[in-house]
């Protein structure tokens, strides 16, 4: 996550205290897919006919973001400052939603709850590990100033934003590599 300081200097950034704030606007959404069963068996064996699958396998749940950001530059004899700006994180979180959970026995319920309360736990570390880089990005331009041009500011925030998306995007891959904490429905 530190490619984009190389950048910085090169255009002699600076963090000040200037006016400008920058502001993280978060849109969270969930979406369900529907899982039916009466038993454990019945319930995996519908969540690998209903579940989207990759490269990986089975999708059970998923984090999809999608990143905008709007800055708005002052020029000043030779330098430029960020004079207001936006980061914009939407995200939708896929979970399943168990449709026969009020007719199951109790037991089964147990472990559905179980089941659900890990899977949303490992997403909700997901939209950690985007917010975290959201907020990033939000550090990273309140107050920039550069000498030289506001298109070159322009750009190089811009090129150190998406270094910080890309980085958020693979420590969200190796996140998934790495956490074994769901329990499967078997």
């Amino acid at each position: 996550m530190r490619k984009y300081a190389a950048a910085f200097s090169a255009l002699a950034f600076v963090l000040g205290a200037g006016e400008a704030r920058a502001d993280v606007k978060l849109d969270v959404t969930y979406s369900t897919y529907q899982l039916r069963g009466l038993s454990k068996k019945a319930i995996h064996q519908d969540l690998h006919r209903v579940a989207q699958k990759d490269a990986d396998g089975l999708i059970e749940g998923e984090l999809r973001d999608d990143w905008h950001w709007n800055f708005r530059f002052v020029a000043a004899e030779n330098s430029c400052r960020i004079s207001s700006d936006e980061i914009i994180l939407r995200l939708n979180i896929l979970l399943p939603a168990w449709e026969d959970q009020a007719r199951a026995n109790s037991a089964l319920r147990s472990v559905w709850d179980s089941y659900f309360r890990e899977l949303k736990a490992h997403e909700d570390s997901h939209i950690k590990i985007a917010v975290d880089a959201a907020e990033q990005i939000s550090k990273m331009v309140h107050g920039a100033t550069a000498a030289g041009s506001c298109a070159a500011l322009e750009q190089t925030l811009d090129l150190a934003a998406r270094q910080i998306v890309d980085s958020s995007e693979k420590a969200q891959d190796r996140f998934d590599a790495n956490d074994k904490s769901i329990s499967v429905l078997e």
